[in-house]
């Protein structure tokens, strides 16, 4: 089976390491040259698991997409079984789904592990829908540097679609592409129940990330205070409000979960607040900005996912 990960940020480095002893050809595509050229030289380090470093760093090809990105591409001639998608949703450009479908065949699947919702829209655009499967993972990976990448917490990761009325055909190449993850350490399902674990995910990250984000704060300081926590709930109810308007059953315990995660992870840095940090532009207009943008649609206000919007939207410029 031939897997290509596109983004090679801490989980694309993460997957591309652990799964390339188990692939017959795993490529491992970067935005920068820069970061590709380190990587053909050095080779995915995975810290702390020394023993599977040796095999990850020999099978894996690596290349930059923004060499590829022209007008005159050719279509790649090898077969891709599986693309895994793991760029934020800011680098879904033109440019880059041009890039994936010229890479892709009739028989090529693209797995999409963005975080926040819109990006179905984008992609379904200039890719068959029946082609796309979206991804729900609670793995944790911190990378240090281009080529470094440290596995900081084991989780699990749900692979299904999320077309309205259609469930996910659990074909024999889905059942080895789980069965493969699986070898190589992961823990991984085929799940027919993605709109909910989307959505799920989704709440928890619009009520933690803009508030650390915005606070400068780890994820654990929001339980600190009441001032912070009745912000969150604030965030929370009115979440629940839209979805149950569009008739998505969110588990009965999401609050107590988005607690529990805080606590859990009370000395990370939200990927929101690093993305501050670092002067980058934030996935906040497909998280809350998503939010706001689909309620309107129910006629219904979201005032203080709003005022988080337009607070996050104030510090990026």
């Amino acid at each position: 089976m031939h897997i290509m990960v596109v983004g090679a940020g801490s989980l694309g480095l993460l997957f591309a390491a652990k799964l390339a002893s188990q692939c017959s050809q795993l490529t491992m595509v970067t935005r920068t040259t820069e970061q590709a050229s380190e990587l053909a030289e050095q080779g995915i380090k995975l810290e702390g698991e020394a023993s599977q470093t040796a095999k990850s760093t020999k099978s894996i090809v690596y290349s930059s997409y923004l060499e590829e990105t022209r007008e005159d591409i050719i279509p790649n001639e090898r077969q891709v079984d599986y693309i895994f998608l793991m760029v934020k949703q800011t680098a879904i450009t033109d440019e880059l789904v041009t890039y994936l479908r010229h890479q892709m065949t009739d028989q090529t699947f693209l797995v999409c592990f963005q975080n926040g919702i819109g990006h179905e829209q984008k992609l379904s655009q200039a890719i068959a829908y029946d082609k796309l499967l979206f991804a729900v993972t609670t793995e944790g990976a911190k990378r240090n540097g281009l080529h470094s990448v440290r596995h900081t917490g084991r989780g699990i990761t749900y692979f299904g679609v999320i077309e309205s009325n259609k469930q996910l055909t659990p074909n024999n190449q889905h059942i080895f592409f789980v069965q493969m993850l699986k070898s190589a350490g992961f823990r991984a399902e085929l799940s027919n129940n993605m709109e909910v674990r989307i959505w799920s995910k989704l709440v928890i990250n619009v009520v933690i990330n803009p508030l650390t984000a915005i606070l400068r704060v780890p994820n654990g300081d929001l339980l600190r205070s009441e001032w912070s926590r009745s912000l969150m709930q604030d965030l929370y109810e009115e979440a629940l409000k839209l979805a149950n308007l569009k008739r998505i059953a969110l588990p009965d315990k999401l609050w107590d979960t988005i607690l529990t995660v805080c606590e859990e992870t009370k000395t990370n840095h939200s990927s929101m607040l690093q993305d501050i940090e670092a002067a980058r532009q934030t996935e906040i207009d497909y998280l809350n900005g998503r939010l706001v943008k689909v309620a309107e649609e129910w006629d219904l206000v979201l005032p203080t996912h709003d005022m988080v919007y337009r607070m996050i939207k104030a510090i990026e410029n």
